[in-house]
């Protein structure tokens, strides 16, 4: 029920439901504040500029990573993977979250650990498919790394499951996990919230950020002049990430 809940409460204050919000009470009451408070906030959203300094600040930092920095494990959280059928045959998709499982690979192939935990089930509200870490490892085995070499958690559908999951199913499988060093590739927006939830559950982990947004477009004339909708969707994921923290917060997961 709370995950269900924390899906519907997202949707209605994400920056582009407030825009409709305004502009539908201003059809319907007239009152034209409405109208002009609608057109700032849409003009404020989608300015690539403003969202990318903002991003800029929230984000954690990409790190650089050498042989020499070994890890026990490298950990990939879900939120970007799902399957679908196309006449008849299965076809994995994948979001653009997806560098944090192109930048473990890199890393696998690198040296810097030679395990890689992959962890998530089937996050949908809507409809059904197989659990995420399921489809990555089949991905991630296509790619060359061995069955072996991966373990997958499948039942999580959240940050905080994520951490609380994988510290069970290490519990049986390495008694010892909790002396173990790991690093984390999941966004540099998301990072802050996954590592909290991960430190809550014991894991001595490092933040390897990856999809790293304030970099896109900057320091362009089209960056700074014209609206569009990057600008809105680098919002829409600060706004989700704060919302969550302050969920997550109250909540006791971090």
């Amino acid at each position: 029920m709370f995950y269900f809940l924390s899906k519907i409460l997202y949707a209605l204050v994400a920056p582009v439901s407030l825009v409709i919000m305004l502009f539908s009470l201003f059809i319907l009451t007239q009152i034209k504040r409405y109208l002009y408070v609608a057109f700032f906030l849409l003009l404020f959203f989608t300015n690539p500029w403003i969202a990318q300094q903002v991003m800029a600040w929230y984000e954690v930092d990409p790190i650089a990573l050498e042989q020499k920095n070994q890890y026990d494990a490298i950990i990939i959280p879900s939120g970007f993977v799902i399957n679908f059928n196309v006449n008849g045959q299965q076809r994995t998709n994948f979001s653009d979250g997806n560098d944090r499982m192109l930048q473990a690979i890199d890393l696998f192939k690198r040296g810097i650990s030679t395990k890689i935990i992959y962890t998530g089930g089937s996050d949908t509200v809507f409809g059904s498919f197989g659990p995420e870490a399921k489809l990555g490892k089949d991905f991630l085995i296509a790619c060359g790394i061995p069955d072996s070499c991966i373990w997958i958690e499948t039942k999580s559908v959240n940050t905080y499951q994520n951490a609380a999951f994988t510290a069970q199913m290490l519990d049986v499988k390495d008694k010892n996990w909790k002396q173990k060093k790991y690093v984390l590739c999941t966004a540099g927006f998301h990072m802050r919230r996954a590592m909290a939830c991960f430190e809550k559950q014991n894991f001595q982990v490092d933040a390897y950020s990856t999809d790293i947004r304030s970099i896109r477009s900057k320091n362009t004339i089209l960056n700074t002049i014209m609206p569009n909708y990057g600008g809105f969707q680098a919002w829409t994921f600060l706004w989700k990430e704060w919302i969550g923290l302050v969920v997550y917060k109250i909540k006791g997961y971090i």
